[in-house]
């Protein structure tokens, strides 16, 4: 029971970085400002891309710890 909530912590924080690390309906006004790098690193749309899909596992994971 120890490793499970152990695992439902760390799947908690990940989903908050990765929350916190996708970019808003706002981020246009940012990327002036050095914001858009991450776009550099996974392509225009790519990192959005995969931040959702992972985001999303994450979020199935967290649900599916917190029925059990």
């Amino acid at each position: 029971m120890l490793i499970l909530n152990v695992i439902y912590v760390l799947i908690a924080i990940s989903m908050i970085a990765l929350i916190l690390m996708q970019r808003g309906a706002g981020a246009h006004a940012g990327s002036g400002f050095g914001a858009g790098a991450s776009a550099t690193v996974f392509g225009s749309r790519g990192a959005s891309n995969f931040m959702s899909k992972a985001t999303k596992w994450l979020a199935i994971l967290f649900f599916g710890i917190s029925l059990y």
